[in-house]
């Protein structure tokens, strides 16, 4: 390896790789018939997976303690609030980037 590089090597080599890091367009996505169930299905699971922490460590402080009825019951209502809270935050993410989509399109 040499000392000092060639300017018109770097040069080259530049170039190929700003032709190469071009990000390449994208395909457009025809919409069709289910096209909203992509991010429909997310929230689903958000909520559901909350949901079901939230049963799993209250059947498993219930079994612990000994307080059948308290802990599953707290903790099924907490993880349905943790559950929305993240499916509301999925919502707001998904408004958001159609917003954008939308303001780009009228530019």
């Amino acid at each position: 390896m040499s000392e000092n590089p060639d300017p018109e090597r770097l040069k080259a080599l530049g170039e190929k790789l700003d032709a190469v890091m071009v990000e390449p367009e994208r395909k457009k996505h025809s919409g069709g018939k289910y096209s909203g169930a992509g991010p429909a299905w997310q929230m689903i699971v958000e909520l559901t997976t909350g949901m079901a922490i939230g049963v799993v460590l209250g059947l498993g402080l219930d079994a612990v303690t000994g307080l059948q009825p308290l802990f599953i019951v707290v903790f099924t209502l907490l993880g349905f609030g943790a559950g929305v809270r993240v499916m509301m935050q999925t919502a707001a993410a998904y408004q958001r980037k159609a917003e954008a989509r939308a303001s780009d399109q009228n530019k």
